[in-house]
């Protein structure tokens, strides 16, 4: 599972919309939306996620990425 209101917040912080960050993952904010309601991003995507945001910290990147 994904924290998808932290994420969200993560993506407004750094001023990026959804639909800019699915461009710069190379998808479409359809697929990102579904990915994130899904919690499927593969590594590399959240990697990627978390280097666009700058989110570096190990302990934020679970607190979003690895909810249970």
């Amino acid at each position: 599972m994904i924290n998808v209101n932290k994420l969200e917040g993560a993506i407004r912080t750094k001023g990026y919309t959804q639909g800019r960050l699915a461009e710069e993952l190379n998808m479409s904010a359809n697929t990102f939306s579904t990915k994130k309601k899904k919690g499927t991003f593969t590594l590399a995507e959240v990697d990627k996620i978390c280097s666009i945001l700058e989110i570096i910290n190990p302990e934020n990147k679970c607190e979003i990425f690895l909810v249970s």
